[in-house]
C-alpha cells in the first residue's frame, strides 16, 4: 500500500474515502494483475519493491475514487444475467494472473472508463485497452462463460456541452468503442511474453532495468528535416529513415534531419514510482543544469 498525502487540503471525507483503498485487487497469491500486467517493466518492478514507500497526493486519485463509484453503482444495478467485479484467475508459465471486469452481461464484457475527450479522439489509449480488454475476454473463456463481444464506455470527464452542438465531429458524453477480439492462442502469446519481460527485469538491480519505452514514457518522437538557417521544419516523419531519405532525395546540401521530443509525460506528472527511477533522476538533472 502508498502513503497517501493530503498537502492540497482536499475535503477530509473525500481524502477519508480515497484512503479506504477501493481497488480489490491485492493478492499475495497471484503475479499480476491484468492492468499490473500491462505495466511497463521497470513500473512494475519499482513498484513491487517500493509499494510501502511511495507517496501519492490524494488530489490526484480523486477520478480513481470516481471509478470506484462507478463500479459500486453498477453492482447495485446488477440483473439476473450480469456479473460484477468477479475476480478470476488462471494460470500460464506458471504464473498466477488475475482481473476483474466492471460488467458481464449478455456474453458481451464492458470495461467503463473516465478520460478525456481527446483520449478518445487522438485513440491514444486503444491499444492498451484492446490488450487489457482481451485478457479479460480470456480469462471469461477459461472460466466457461461464452464472450462475443468487448467494449469499453468511455465516459468523458471535460466534455463540453456547447462544442458538442457546435462541432459534428465531437463526441457525445459517453461513447461506446467496441474491442476487437482475440483468439485464446493470441492472448496466451501475449501474457507469457509480458511475464518473460517481468521475470527478467526482476532478476535486475533498479537502475539496470531497461528504462520505459517512448511510447510507455507517452513521449512522442519525431524526425523533422530542417534548412539551415530557417526557423520551421520543412517536413516532419515519424521515422528518422524516412525523413533521411526525403533529405537525400531533395540533394540539397542545406538540409539536416534532427529529433524532436516531447516531454515524457508519464514520467514527469504521472509515474508513482518515478523518485525510484534512475531515467526519471536523469531528467531532473538535466533541467536543473538548464
Amino acid at each position: 500500500m502508498s502513503i497517501i498525502t493530503n498537502n492540497n487540503r482536499i475535503p477530509d471525507p473525500i481524502f477519508r474515502a480515497i484512503k479506504k483503498g477501493w481497488y480489490s485487487g491485492a493478492n499475495a497469491e497471484h503475479f499480476a494483475s491484468v492492468t499490473g500486467l500491462l505495466k511497463p517493466p521497470k513500473i512494475f518492478v519499482l513498484e513491487e519493491r517500493y509499494q510501502d514507500v511511495i507517496t501519492e497526493e490524494a488530489s490526484d486519485l480523486v477520478w480513481s475514487l470516481m471509478g470506484s463509484a462507478m463500479h459500486s453503482v453498477l453492482e447495485k444495478a446488477e440483473c439476473e444475467n450480469s456479473i460484477n467485479e468477479e475476480r478470476l484467475y488462471t494460470t500460464i508459465k506458471g504464473q498466477v494472473i488475475s482481473g476483474a471486469i466492471d460488467l458481464y452481461e449478455n456474453r458481451v464484457i464492458s470495461d467503463y472508463k473516465f478520460t478525456s475527450v481527446w483520449t478518445y479522439i487522438y485513440k491514444s489509449r486503444m491499444k492498451e485497452w484492446t490488450q487489457q480488454l482481451n485478457i479479460y475476454g480470456y480469462l471469461y473463456r477459461q472460466a466457461g462463460f461464452a464472450v462475443d463481444k468487448l467494449q469499453i464506455i468511455a465516459i468523458f470527464r471535460d466534455w463540453s456541452k456547447s462544442k458538442y452542438k457546435l462541432d459534428r465531429n465531437y463526441p457525445q458524453q459517453i461513447v461506446t468503442i467496441p474491442i476487437a477480439l482475440w483468439s485464446d492462442d493470441m492472448v496466451e502469446s501475449f501474457i507469457a511474453e509480458r511475464i518473460s519481460a517481468f521475470e527478467s527485469a526482476l532478476l535486475l538491480a533498479d537502475d539496470d532495468i531497461p528504462p520505459c519505452s517512448p511510447e510507455d514514457r507517452w513521449q512522442s518522437i519525431r524526425w523533422a528535416v530542417m534548412r539551415e538557417g530557417a526557423q520551421r521544419a520543412t517536413k516532419l516523419f515519424d521515422e528518422k529513415e524516412e525523413a533521411e531519405a526525403f533529405v537525400e532525395a531533395s540533394k540539397r546540401p542545406d538540409m539536416y534531419v534532427e529529433i524532436r521530443e516531447s516531454e515524457p509525460t508519464r514520467c514527469m506528472e504521472y509515474c508513482r514510482c518515478n523518485n525510484f527511477c534512475n531515467f526519471y533522476r536523469g531528467l531532473q538533472n538535466v533541467e536543473k543544469v538548464a
